[in-house]
């Protein structure tokens, strides 16, 4: 289940990312000052959620 939530946090973020880039112009600035620190942020906790799965599932 951790290796689950690891893959599609995993997704959201990469999706959050290329959203960021893909809003028009008036909203271009503040997308990208709150969409790539939040694609970050949930990246990070998708391969903490997936090396935790991985780690977890080697000790069984």
């Amino acid at each position: 289940m951790r290796m689950i939530t690891g893959a599609i946090l995993l997704l959201c973020a990469e999706q959050a990312f290329a959203h960021a880039y893909l809003i028009g112009f008036p909203y271009q600035d503040f997308a990208s000052q709150v969409l790539v620190p939040g694609s970050l942020t949930v990246g990070l906790l998708g391969l903490a959620f997936l090396i935790w799965g991985l780690v977890m599932d080697q000790r069984k």
